[in-house]
Parts: C-alpha cells; structure tokens; sequence
C-alpha cells in the first residue's frame, strides 16, 4: 500500500532528519510570512516530521500549533522536542484521513507535497479540515529542478515529479481561490483560500 510505502520510509529517516535540514530559520520564515498568518490563527502543520518549522509556524500566530505526520516515527521525535511546551500538539495519522471535526485557520504543508501522491485526496482533505475563507499553503525551499534532482533516488510508491506550480495549483481551483502560485530556482509555492 502507497500510505506504508510512506511511512516506512520516514520512520527510517526519521532518527538523521533535523541534521539533514539546512535550510535556514530566516530563510524558511521569509516563505512562511508570504502566507498572511495572523496572530491567532489556529496552523495544522501537515507531514510535519520532527516539527522542524512547528516553532516557526507558532512564532506567528501564537495560537496552539497542530502537527500530523504519517510517520510514527517522526511523531515520536517532534513530541519529545516539543514536551515542555503546552502550546505544541502532535498526532501520528494520515492527514488525508482525517475526520474534519477540528477546523483549521491555516493548513501547511512544507517540502512534503511531492509525497501527496494523489492531489485530489489532498484537495479533499483540505477543504474538509479548513474554516471557510481558510488558506491552505504549499511551501518548498528549494525550486522543482532542485526538488527533482533531491527525489531522484526516491521510490515512485514514495515521491512523485512536481509540475509547474500554476498548473499544480489547478488541481485545488475549484474549491480554493488560488491566492499566488510561484516557483524559481530557490522555493516553490501555492497559496490558496477556501470558498
């Protein structure tokens, strides 16, 4: 199955993945600040692994922060990191299978799309889990050229081959007004607000 496909591939990078990140903080908040969170908004971090940007994502809004990842793994490692602080909450489930009884201000998904193997699974999930007038963003640090070459060992059952962000963002049009959908050689992005 797709899902443990997945899953067994991060819970084995889980243990070396923060020291494989070297994005920058002030690199990853010069992305994040494009997305218009306000101080409050309620942000689920969506494949949000060892909640690498979770802190970031807080510093934001200063509301609780939510992180979901597939991998237990991963899970494990971001509630450790995160045990002192009562704002953070983690769960270990599959984001496209969440139930929709907490709505979200803003959902975030950073260098984690290519591994959303079936877009409109993702589509659905977000406007189930979103408020209305909610946003939804689609962050990478790094452009597809870059993303491409980075994911060019990774099994097709794990990662999947980005389009050009505009047409990308054509899969969420119809439930989403797609506020930006941009892409150089350095990030990667798709911003869009539920109907």
């Amino acid at each position: 199955m797709k899902n443990n496909n997945i899953k067994d591939f991060f819970d084995g990078l889980a243990p070396r993945w923060d020291e494989a990140e070297h994005t920058s903080d002030e690199r990853i908040l010069s992305l994040l600040e494009r997305i218009g969170i306000k101080k409050g908004d309620v942000v689920l971090d969506v494949a949000c692994g060892t909640g690498r940007i979770t802190g970031l994502l807080h510093g934001l809004s200063g509301a609780d922060g939510f992180g979901v990842d597939i991998s237990e793994k991963m899970i494990d490692l971001a509630k450790e990191k995160y045990k002192d602080q009562k704002w953070a909450h983690f769960e270990c489930a599959d984001f496209c299978e969440m139930s929709g009884d907490r709505k979200y201000d803003v959902i975030f998904l950073y260098n984690a799309y290519p591994h959303f193997l079936e877009p409109e699974k993702l589509n659905e999930a977000l406007k189930k889990n979103l408020k209305t007038n909610g946003l939804f963003a689609i962050v990478h640090s790094m452009g597809r050229k870059q993303l491409h070459h980075h994911h060019e060992h990774v099994p097709f059952s794990v990662s999947r081959d980005l389009e050009q962000a505009s047409v990308e963002a054509e899969r969420f049009a119809k439930d989403f007004r797609i506020l930006l959908a941009e892409e150089d050689d350095g990030h990667y992005l798709i911003i869009g607000k539920k109907r």
